[in-house]
């Protein structure tokens, strides 16, 4: 008789366990963990146009000096970003080119290629949707290079920006970017001195002041 309810109870037991386990195999599985911080680290990459821009530049054709005010600018910029996240503040360091042009009415012709490196620092907040808003200040060094190459070595300048940037997710570590702002920027140098009785050719120099707007992708790590 004992030997008979002891069957029975274990019986039990193991029908229960075992109800229990197919039970939970039915449940939906859980939910992926999301990441446990934050990724911190940003690269990010854009191209883009000015709709609005202000220039001078003083270069040569080889027959002779001009200096002046650029026509129907067309601005085309490349930028490369990485950054750093510490809560709203970001700090990192961009590469940016860019080439001004003369309007297409008035030949296309390119009046100068500029380079730089740029310190960058912002502030911002990413809304619970995932959607980052930032403004970001950025100060840079670079070089100029005004055609012909050949009559001018590159200038060293300087500029400043400041960009209003919204990020927006299309994947878990990837946005698209799009930002706006204003810059500006300065590049001369000097000329050796030309030998006597040679005519001495000015300095060259650009000068100017942009609102670009420039479209791109991210990647958060």
């Amino acid at each position: 008789m004992m030997i008979a309810l002891r069957f029975s109870t274990s019986l039990a037991s193991a029908l229960l366990v075992t109800s229990m386990a197919l039970h939970a195999s039915a449940a939906e599985p859980p939910a992926p963990a999301r990441d446990a911080e934050p990724r911190k680290h940003v690269i990010s990459a854009s191209a883009g146009l000015t709709p609005f821009y202000i220039g001078a530049v003083r270069g040569s054709n080889k027959r002779y000096d001009y200096d002046d005010a650029v026509h129907e600018p067309l601005l085309i910029g490349l930028s490369g970003d990485y950054m750093r996240s510490f809560g709203l503040f970001r700090a990192g360091v961009g590469l940016r080119y860019m080439n001004t042009q003369e309007g297409i009415s008035r030949g296309g012709n390119s009046l100068a290629h500029t380079l730089g490196i740029y310190g960058l620092l912002g502030l911002g907040i990413t809304t619970r949707s995932g959607v980052d808003i930032a403004a970001t200040l950025g100060l840079g060094l670079g070089h100029c290079w005004v055609p012909p190459f050949d009559l001018y070595a590159p200038s060293w300048g300087g500029g400043a920006e400041l960009l209003i940037s919204v990020a927006i997710p299309v994947a878990r570590d990837t946005d698209f970017l799009v930002r706006s702002g204003a810059g500006i920027a300065y590049y001369t140098d000097d000329v050796p001195p030309a030998p006597e009785g040679v005519w001495q050719r000015p300095d060259p120099y650009l000068l100017y002041i942009h609102a670009p707007t420039e479209l791109g992708f991210r990647k958060r790590f």
